[in-house]
């Protein structure tokens, strides 16, 4: 388990957070974590039902909620966009 930082958009903030996440951890994961720090301070909470998704920043697709930070081949620093589907 290696700790270390990415940076992440959160729908409805105006750039970048830098949030703290393991390589062991999921996409579910970064998406709490970065929710956690970020809704209520920064980014007013979304509708109950809303499912959010990431994806990597210029990609065309949302990563697997599933996939492990390793798996999805996400690197320190990577800019990590997550927004809600639509």
């Amino acid at each position: 388990m290696a700790e270390f930082p990415i940076a992440c958009n959160l729908q409805g903030d105006y750039g970048y957070k830098v949030i703290v996440i393991d390589d062991a951890d999921t996409v579910a994961d970064i998406i709490r974590k970065t929710t956690d720090q970020l809704i209520g301070v920064l980014v007013a909470p979304f509708p109950p039902d809303t499912v959010l998704k990431a994806k990597i920043h210029g990609a065309e697709t949302p990563l697997a909620d599933t996939a492990t930070v390793k798996d999805a081949a996400i690197i320190q620093m990577a800019a990590i966009d997550i927004y809600a589907e639509s």
